[in-house]
């Protein structure tokens, strides 16, 4: 499969998309510039590693953008790849962030002073479900480091948008739609004028987006919470959609579709490989997911999704789940 490479191009009159570099297994992930009269608006803000820094300022550039010509910065959801230089920007440019409450909280949380003590309680809920412990991805990094990769605003910096508010950026109107699932506080865009969906990482074109359960402080069933986010987003009359990593696509209705079919299939394998034994989270991830699980951060990504079926299938009444002696978590048909 081809990856897509760093790039800078308009995909629609005034709105150009900036595809950059990440560390993860995704490779790459898309920034989206709406250019109006009087400045301009980011959405989404990547990371500040060398490659990626090198490759926004190409963008940049190419699109006649400037730091200080940027007014207002939107954030769909408190991911690193997607949060990463907002702190920086905003420092520079001044410029208004918009996030919604529930990930501007998360992001405070995990983000605004980065160590690893914060990480324990998810190490410790990931080894009750089966996992062997392993160092987060970050931990290579010094404080320093990590500070140059992951600058986010202060809390109070940031101004908080609910579902169905409207925005005025670069001088269109967009409105905000709250879709949990890929995380908890994750929001798209749609320009009712002409059918431009920003749905930053709820539909994706190629592959399915990570659906996690992370943590207990997590809303309970991402999965289902996330299945009724693409239903609610499957009837609009979106012309184009303009996804956080891939290329755009037209087939919005047809999308959310196939997803939703994924994740059907997905409740069905496991059910069937639970129903030859009673197994932890971890088991099952090495049976679906086997072959990618390469880093550490696979690993925990791929439990975290078999988990949000899991949860999901509990909370339906087909499946329950029991804790052995030694404080294991087996899940087991109902």
């Amino acid at each position: 499969m081809q990856q897509p490479l760093p790039e800078a191009l308009e995909v629609s009159p005034s709105i150009w998309k900036f595809t950059l570099p990440i560390p993860f297994p995704l490779r790459t992930v898309n920034m989206y510039a709406l250019i109006g009269e009087d400045g301009w608006t980011l959405v989404d803000t990547a990371m500040g590693t060398p490659d990626t820094r090198a490759a926004f300022e190409a963008g940049l550039q190419k699109a006649g953008l400037s730091i200080d010509r940027l007014r207002t910065i939107v954030l769909s959801h408190d991911h690193p790849d997607h949060v990463g230089l907002s702190g920086e920007l905003h420092e520079q440019s001044g410029a208004t962030v918009y996030m919604h409450p529930i990930d501007a909280n998360n992001m405070r949380n995990h983000w605004q002073n980065i160590s690893p003590e914060r990480f324990s309680h998810v190490s410790h809920f990931f080894r009750q479900h089966g996992m062997p412990a392993g160092e987060p991805w970050f931990s290579q990094a010094s404080p320093d480091q990590l500070h140059h990769i992951i600058r986010v605003p202060p809390f109070e910096a940031l101004t908080l948008v609910e579902d169905g508010q409207y925005l005025r950026l670069s001088g269109e109107r967009y409105r905000v739609i709250w879709t949990p699932g890929h995380s908890d506080g994750h929001i798209c865009l749609f320009r009712e004028r002409d059918g431009i969906f920003l749905a930053a990482d709820h539909v994706l074109p190629r592959i399915t987006p990570n659906i996690g359960l992370y943590s207990e402080y997590d809303r309970a069933n991402p999965l289902g919470d996330y299945l009724d986010s693409l239903r609610k987003v499957s009837t609009l009359p979106a012309s184009i959609v303009l996804p956080g990593h891939g290329e755009p696509f037209k087939d919005l209705a047809g999308r959310v579709a196939e997803i939703i079919e994924h994740h059907e299939l997905r409740e069905m394998q496991i059910l069937t490989l639970l129903d030859e034994q009673s197994q932890n989270a971890y088991q099952l991830a090495e049976k679906l997911f086997g072959h990618r699980l390469k880093s550490n951060e696979a690993r925990r990504m791929a439990v975290a999704e078999t988990l949000s079926h899991l949860e999901y299938l509990r909370i339906h009444g087909q499946a329950e789940q029991h804790k052995t002696t030694d404080g294991l978590i087996l899940y087991a048909p109902a």
